[in-house]
């Protein structure tokens, strides 16, 4: 083989490790820059509970068969490795309470109704996803009337955005 076909053939196989070790290195840069680690599991928490609407609601259910209210919450929590109480009235009692002007995607919401306790998964933008006995199944819902009132806390599990931004 003379010296410059092996040139034409052989100098990407060559120069791989050079650029194996370019690409690392500006991945690490941009990721720096990028959207903070909270942020996209943020997005990841709402993701999931968003794809769960549709699926029925069973009373003490926490899995992809039927879930309760504090069953969805602890399931969806779980997936990513955050163990919750299993219960709405534990999970209010959460440290990490916002309030709803500052609540962000991500975030629990919790609800005094009459004698009960239910919880929820904020998506930002007034609205949230969970699992009612009245209609039977998870669905997404809009912060109105009815539910703002009973509103008794947020819960920032994955912190606050103020602490985000500090990242």
């Amino acid at each position: 083989m003379n010296a410059s076909r092996f040139f034409r053939e052989a100098w990407p196989v060559r120069l791989l490790p050079a650029l194996a070790v370019i690409v690392a290195f500006l991945w690490a840069c941009a990721a720096r820059g990028k959207t903070p680690v909270r942020s996209v599991l943020r997005r990841q928490v709402t993701a999931l509970a968003v794809s769960l609407a549709g699926l029925p609601y069973v009373y003490g259910g926490s899995d992809i068969d039927g879930f309760d209210c504090s069953g969805l919450v602890y399931y969806v929590y779980d997936c990513f490795g955050i163990r919750l109480p299993r219960s709405a009235r534990e999970q209010s009692k959460l440290p990490g309470s916002v309030r709803l002007k500052r609540a962000v995607a991500g975030d629990i919401l919790v609800f005094r109704l009459k004698k009960t306790w239910h919880s929820a998964i904020y998506l930002g933008d007034g609205r949230f996803v969970h699992a009612p006995s009245a209609r039977g199944w998870v669905r997404v819902e809009t912060l109105n009337d009815y539910w703002l009132p009973r509103l008794k806390t947020a819960i920032a599990v994955l912190g606050t955005a103020s602490a985000m931004e500090a990242q």
